[in-house]
């Protein structure tokens, strides 16, 4: 990318998007973001008008062993409330860096409007990964319901 814009004919330079570029924290629980976060969608778009899906589930993985019996991994989607466009996408768990990559593309892609939530749910998910998680939310933060998930 730096090569074509440094050297290449600038009339083919599309403007970079900062908020679809994923980023990840590689820590032992992998943190993965693309997006506003829930604070920056509220600040832009009105906190009236902004909600988000969230996840809490234990990845796979972690039923194998007793190391991770106390720990949970999360995920948020940040919506748009009323056309439901994707804002943002956020990721706490194993892989996060892997999973929240390809989510970034969609995110950036912006035919028909861009990435609504119902993409994400219509979507048929790899089962069992920690990425499937993302097409199977369905509880909203605003809903006041658990976001505990007890298996698979």
């Amino acid at each position: 990318l730096l090569a074509r814009r440094l050297f290449g004919d600038a009339s083919q330079f599309e403007t970079v998007s900062y908020s679809s570029i994923a980023t990840a924290v590689f820590t032992p629980l992998e943190l993965g973001t693309v997006g506003l976060t829930e604070k920056e969608a509220a600040a832009q778009h009105g906190e009236e008008n902004v909600d988000s899906y969230v996840s809490s589930f234990s990845p796979l993985e972690w039923a194998l062993t007793e190391n991770h019996s106390e720990l949970s991994s999360f995920c948020k989607v940040v919506v748009r409330k009323d056309d439901q466009k994707v804002l943002g996408m956020h990721i706490a768990s194993p892989n996060a860096g892997e999973v929240i990559q390809g989510f970034s593309l969609a995110l950036k892609n912006t035919t028909n409007g861009g990435l609504k939530f119902s993409d994400l749910t219509n979507l048929v998910g790899i089962h069992p990964t920690v990425g499937e998680e993302f097409t199977t939310m369905s509880i909203t933060k605003s809903s006041g319901a658990s976001i505990a998930k007890t298996s698979c």
